[in-house]
């Protein structure tokens, strides 16, 4: 894991220096700029998934955005940081736990065998410089491990009677989701020299997107402009940001349409188009699905 000395340098939280420290978990939604704002550790395992916005996860020396859909597992005792993006109204949900929690039969974690092979912790816990800095969840994995974090916050807050067996079995289940998805995701690595090779091409049409998403983009002039044939794009686009093209750039309109109906008093059929939109049926029907919310209501609870 980290390096000791380095670990003795920064601060590093014991599961007790939560607000609920008698408990072996601690759980919580908040502002990265809420957060814990320089470089410290913890003792235990901490899960993070970000329900909105956008953030900066800083670990082994390297500056990782984040986004909605991304999930990334802190194992012990590495040193990490989250810093906020300004004007993105980001929200993290923080799950923090006492391996214990889990199997009563968790020893010492420098010295439990039985820890480390645990089946459902064994992809998290890596090397400091192998963690993988975040997971990007789409589809139903993203559905199912946000509806699982939603019922342990309600469980959390309310604390009756056996909420924290009920924790457990939520806790247990996300870590069986989510590390399903890592192990596929590992699996890819075998494509990774193809990848590499058009590296620069998708992150020159990444960058393409973020400065034009409001265009009238579509994937066949994207693919031509970065040489490549739209089907091959596709694939490597998917592959790259575990997003398909139209729900990357959906992404960034929708994240530039939150921002102007919280932030504006632009009529929403003018937000509709400066987001990128060109059919207010549209952007209603897609703002909907994407948030959980009409536009109008959105801004209402804003």
């Amino acid at each position: 894991m980290a390096d000791k000395n380095k670990i003795n340098k920064i601060p590093v939280f014991k599961v007790e220096d939560n607000p609920d420290g008698y408990l072996m978990f601690y759980l919580k939604k908040y502002a990265p700029e809420e957060g814990t704002l320089y470089l410290h550790a913890h003792e235990c395992i901490q899960i993070n998934y970000v329900y909105s916005g956008k953030a900066i996860h800083i670990i082994h020396d390297k500056r990782i955005e984040l986004v909605k859909g991304d999930i990334f597992v802190i194992p012990p005792n590495v040193p990490h940081q989250i810093e906020p993006v300004i004007g993105t109204d980001a929200k993290i949900v923080e799950f923090e736990f006492d391996p214990k929690f889990i199997n009563e039969f968790f020893k010492d974690l420098d010295k439990g065998e039985a820890f480390w092979d645990f089946a459902y912790i064994e992809p998290f816990l890596v090397e400091e410089d192998l963690v993988k800095p975040r997971l990007n969840l789409v589809g139903s994995i993203q559905t199912d491990s946000e509806n699982i974090f939603n019922e342990a916050l309600k469980e959390y807050e309310k604390r009756e009677p056996g909420f924290d067996l009920i924790i457990r079995s939520l806790l247990l289940k996300l870590l069986v989701l989510v590390g399903r998805e890592f192990t596929k995701n590992i699996s890819k690595s075998k494509n990774a020299q193809i990848f590499e090779r058009h590296k620069d091409a998708i992150k020159g049409a990444i960058r393409y997107i973020e400065e034009n998403y409001t265009q009238d983009l579509n994937i066949d002039s994207v693919a031509k402009m970065f040489l490549l044939s739209p089907s091959f794009f596709g694939y490597l686009f998917k592959n790259l940001t575990s997003k398909t093209f139209k729900e990357y750039i959906t992404g960034l309109r929708i994240a530039k349409a939150s921002e102007m109906l919280k932030n504006t008093d632009e009529k929403i059929i003018t937000i509709c188009y400066e987001s990128g939109f060109n059919n207010i049926n549209h952007f209603n029907r897609t703002f909907k699905q994407v948030v959980g919310l009409t536009p109008g209501q959105y801004r209402k609870n804003n």
